[in-house]
């Protein structure tokens, strides 16, 4: 029995489309193989979330904020103390107003505790957590001038201050008026 060329046709057209069926098939099942194979563990965040107490991996998760940013965030944060408003995360280097702006919805400023004292903090006889209390004083700086002070002796005057690692003049003006010795 010899098979016409249209009948040819037909039974090509049919193979083909066997083919591609079965293809169809084992891409699905492929799938469903790969995906049962490789689970994805993400950690869920809420935002917003405290930018004071966030770690390196929360912060990640803002969008907007890459590695060094983060980075950046974090040392700022241990160097100055915490951050008040959104506005504060300007200071950190890599960081402006545009920023700020794109990621002030994700975040919270819960960790900051600055409050003016009508008790000034004696700067020879206060601990880190009293010194910590100031602005722009954060733990490391705290320990840099209890650490002076007892190496080098107390304070007499505002200008002393300035011989304190990581205090400049802007800090020193920020103080001024919260300190006494």
């Amino acid at each position: 029995m010899r098979l016409s060329v249209s009948e040819k046709r037909l039974i090509f057209l049919a193979f083909i489309g066997l083919l591609i069926i079965l293809g169809f098939a084992l891409e699905k099942s492929y799938g469903k193989t790969e995906e049962s194979q490789y689970v994805v563990a993400r950690k869920t965040i809420e935002f917003p979330i405290d930018v004071n107490s966030a770690s390196y991996e929360d912060l990640l998760e803002i969008p907007g904020i890459g590695p060094a940013k983060a980075k950046a965030i974090i040392e700022f944060r241990e160097q100055n103390g915490p951050f008040a408003t959104a506005d504060d995360l300007t200071k950190v280097s890599g960081i402006g107003k545009v920023t700020v702006q794109r990621i002030a919805p994700y975040l919270k400023f819960e960790g900051a505790v600055i409050t003016q004292k009508a008790e000034k903090i004696n700067v020879n006889t206060a601990t880190v957590e009293e010194l910590m209390q100031l602005p722009g004083i954060g733990e490391v700086k705290a320990s840099e001038i209890i650490k002076f002070r007892q190496q080098r002796g107390t304070f007499s005057k505002l200008d002393d201050l300035l011989q304190v690692p990581g205090i400049g003049p802007k800090t020193l003006e920020n103080i001024r008026d919260m300190i006494t010795f």
